[in-house]
């Protein structure tokens, strides 16, 4: 019984780019309020906009800039285990992922824990109505559900992969120490990641491409195996890794990695393993496990539950770029974990009082995270070479520089009706071009024509009593 090595086979062309910063240090920023409920999950699906689905089983629309529709996208409040905000625990609207194929097939789907019994999980489809803004409760389909034992580690994450399949992860079924050794029992489903075939309408088939396809006792859906709960995990818009943030028992927090060009059947160890040490070898633990990448104790940094979050691939902080981000649940910390660089891990910043539930994208690879505290969502910012920021006129900025259109894309939301002053230097400190702006109150899209090289440029955005100053990569 081993542990067995692994090497990512990571893509290295950005890697000599990235590396040019320090490690990176983040802020958060306030990007959106007044979602009722506990975020449990972000995501995108192409149209511009992020969905923050709560626990209590609502989905709101976040539109760019960080307003919220007060209408909720989805409401299935009274299908779901928790009643009030109070009382939700680790159940509810867990998980939420949109079809690749959203624009032409409507389709998305949810992960949630229903009211019989315990809460059992139940993976359902919907499509959205013929309003954009809404969508269309009718259309719900039960296309997976599980009875659970006890009402903790639901797991519930909803991920597509590159290949289109759906995946789903499951904790161990809750209690303590996974006393069924469930995880281990390649029979049941707890504490395993599901790859499903979801392309069709109706129930789900099983790709012949899943490592245990057509095995007698072994429940063909697994694609990995071994987890106590994978909270939340994810794949690397660029490389098509996995990252699976795995919360552990008493002492150990977990980051494990699938590289992209795995064919699956991988075991991460867990009731065998806590992290790197022994938790529990007495029944079924004959099998070779795989590593965590990264793991820390909860004594050392007073954390207790890890949330697993992306690799930065934005565009808006260059000094991020590359970088596996993941915060725990207990101390308010947001830690870097470096691919390039052995998976070294720093602590990119500490938010007091935080309690980060999850990550997401928006559809230009910005990254965001939740806060159960105070119920909002934040967008991630990097702070390494920041000129001093102020202000508050400036609700939300960012500035991208478009190849195919030869221009700076500024997307601002402004509190009022205003003037800006754009300024854009290179690292030099030589200013390049400046531009004066009408601003409207709310959400501006502002494009300005300006042939750049490639190169590292500032923005320097000044209104009102706001100055923001934004790294430009300009990459051809």
């Amino acid at each position: 019984m081993k542990f067995s090595a692994r090497t990512s086979l990571l893509l290295l062309s950005m890697a000599a780019f990235s590396q040019t910063w320090a490690q990176p240090q983040v802020n958060i920023v306030e990007y959106a309020n007044g979602i009722y409920g506990k975020t449990s999950e972000l995501a995108a699906n192409g149209d511009g906009r992020i969905y923050a689905a709560t626990q209590l089983g609502y989905i709101y629309i976040i539109n760019p800039g960080g307003v919220v529709d007060t209408v909720p996208f989805l409401d299935i409040n009274n299908k779901v285990t928790p009643t009030t905000l109070s009382n939700t625990g680790e159940q509810g609207l867990l998980g939420l992922a949109f079809s690749p194929n959203y624009a032409t097939d409507s389709c998305f789907y949810v992960c949630y824990t229903n009211k019989t019994g315990h809460g059992n999980s139940v993976l359902a489809r919907y499509k959205r109505s013929a309003d954009p803004n809404v969508a269309d409760t009718a259309s719900a389909e039960i296309i997976f559900a599980l009875a659970q034992p006890y009402t903790n580690h639901n797991g519930g994450c909803l991920k597509f992969g590159s290949d289109g399949y759906l995946y789903l992860a499951l904790g161990d079924g809750g209690d303590v120490g996974d006393p069924g050794n469930r995880a281990q029992n390649m029979n049941m489903y707890f504490g395993k990641i599901l790859r499903i075939d979801v392309s069709q309408p109706g129930a789900y088939t099983i790709p012949s491409t899943n490592p245990f396809f057509g095995v007698m006792n072994i429940k063909n859906e697994i694609w990995a195996s071994g987890f106590r709960n994978p909270w939340k995990f994810s794949f690397d818009r660029l490389t098509h890794d996995m990252w699976i943030g795995d919360v552990g028992q008493d002492i150990w927090e977990e980051i494990d990695f699938q590289p992209a060009n795995s064919t699956g059947g991988e075991n991460y160890g867990w009731r065998c393993y806590e992290g790197l040490v022994t938790y529990n070898t007495t029944v079924g633990c004959t099998g070779n496990y795989v590593s965590p990448v990264h793991v820390y104790s909860h004594a050392s940094t007073g954390g207790c539950s890890v949330t697993g979050g992306f690799v930065y691939r934005g565009t808006a902080y260059p000094a991020l770029y590359g970088y596996y981000f993941f915060a725990d649940f207990c101390n308010g910390t947001i830690y870097a974990l470096d691919p390039n660089n052995g998976n070294a891990v720093t602590v990119a910043g500490t938010f007091l009082g935080r309690a980060f539930s999850t990550f997401g994208e928006d559809d230009n690879g910005e990254l965001f995270i939740a806060d159960l505290v105070n119920q909002k969502v934040y967008q991630v910012t990097d702070t390494t070479t920041s000129i001093t920021e102020y202000g508050n006129e400036l609700n939300y900025a960012t500035v991208f520089f478009n190849q195919n259109e030869q221009s700076l894309q500024l997307n601002l939301n402004s509190k009022n009706n205003n003037q800006a002053i754009v300024q854009l230097y290179d690292l030099k400190g030589v200013l390049i071009e400046a531009w004066k702006l009408s601003l409207k109150s709310g959400s501006n899209t502002i494009k300005l024509p300006i042939n750049l090289t490639s190169g590292i440029y500032l923005s320097n955005i000044t209104c009102g009593n706001a100055s923001r100053n934004i790294k430009i990569p300009v990459i051809k």
